[in-house]
């Protein structure tokens, strides 16, 4: 499978170093080195010497472009090439399979995306995100700044919303405002610094998606329908799971999650597929994937048991996945 990628922006001052060190400490604390996405390290580019701040004794000037963090992480500068720094970091270590690129503070992320999904690397990286962090204490005063802050919420697909703990009530009900006024369909995360650094690690991340398989097994709600299903909820999200026996049109079905509501801020699923755009009617296994509001694929291996369907956000709810899957049904043979 590729190697998945998330944008970490937002102005000047929001938070967004912030966020990434607590997440790395906190993948660190847990001890697994697979809390981020199933087993793999989390390399991490930034695109100034002492962005990543995990102490700055870690980036010193002259010092290697890779260096190792708490947590399995891997962490590089930024050069003027994104496709070499990225082509260069996984070459050197190949068990990285998720990306976090940390952007500066006045950079817009639509170029960075499309570096992402030029041809060269595009063959091993999938774009999973763009994540913007907006201070609600100083969000306005960025906005008159610069064009550039509303330009990272307009194109992100989540907004994280810091510094709660020191925010108004009139400030936070004002950015929230902004935020859907600027994205409306964009999902908002908020919480405190440990409940947004344990949503980064832990949403972004590929949900379980091996069938009749769940830390939280809940099978029976008193629906009438014959297919398991799960539903949990964990650090305020909730979660539904399909199996889906049924050759789907991959081309329909990212079309019905992307309609989906955006309190559905984490959708996963392996399904035999066939892609129409690509003009063949062979059907594969194919991953298809929801963060925020961005919706991507790749082809996979066949699973084990057979494809299945997971969906993650708070209030998320079985009937509008089930309706989306069967939208996109070519075959139940």
């Amino acid at each position: 499978m590729k190697v998945t990628a998330v944008v970490l922006t937002g102005f000047l001052g929001a938070g967004k170093t912030t966020l990434l060190n607590r997440a790395i400490a906190l993948r660190a604390e847990r001890g697994d080195g697979a809390g981020d996405a199933g087993g793999g390290k989390l390399g991490i580019i930034v695109n100034e010497l002492g962005a990543i701040g995990v102490d700055g004794d870690l980036l010193p000037r002259g010092a290697a472009r890779q260096v190792e963090l708490p947590g399995g992480c891997v962490c590089c500068m930024l050069n003027e090439d994104l496709d070499r720094t990225v082509r260069e970091m996984l070459d050197a270590a190949p068990e990285i399979d998720t990306l976090i690129i940390e952007t500066t503070g006045v950079a817009e992320p639509l170029p960075i995306v499309w570096a992402l999904e030029e041809p060269s690397i595009a063959e091993r990286v999938r774009v999973a995100a763009v994540v913007a962090v907006v201070d609600p204490t100083s969000f306005p005063a960025a906005r008159a700044a610069s064009p550039t802050a509303e330009q990272q919420v307009e194109h992100a697909d989540v907004v994280v919303i810091s510094k709660r703990d020191v925010a108004a009530p009139s400030e936070l009900d004002a950015v929230r405002a902004a935020v859907r006024a600027l994205a409306p369909a964009v999902p908002c995360v908020e919480g405190t610094l440990e409940e947004r650094a344990a949503w980064l690690l832990d949403v972004l991340r590929d949900p379980e998606t091996q069938r009749g398989t769940s830390d939280h097994d809940d099978r029976d709600h008193g629906h009438d329908h014959d297919d398991e299903h799960d539903h949990v909820q964990t650090h305020g999200i909730d979660a539904v799971a399909l199996n889906v026996d049924a050759l789907v049109d991959l081309e329909e079905l990212e079309d019905a999650l992307a309609e989906l509501p955006r309190e559905y801020i984490r959708v996963k699923g392996i399904l035999w597929a066939v892609d129409p755009r690509t003009g063949s009617d062979v059907p594969g296994w194919i991953a298809v994937h929801r963060v925020g509001t961005r919706v991507s694929s790749e082809r996979v291996g066949e699973p084990v048991g057979g494809g299945r369907l997971v969906a993650l956000g708070p209030g998320v709810r079985e009937a509008p996945v089930r309706a989306g899957v069967a939208r996109a049904v070519v075959s139940s043979e």
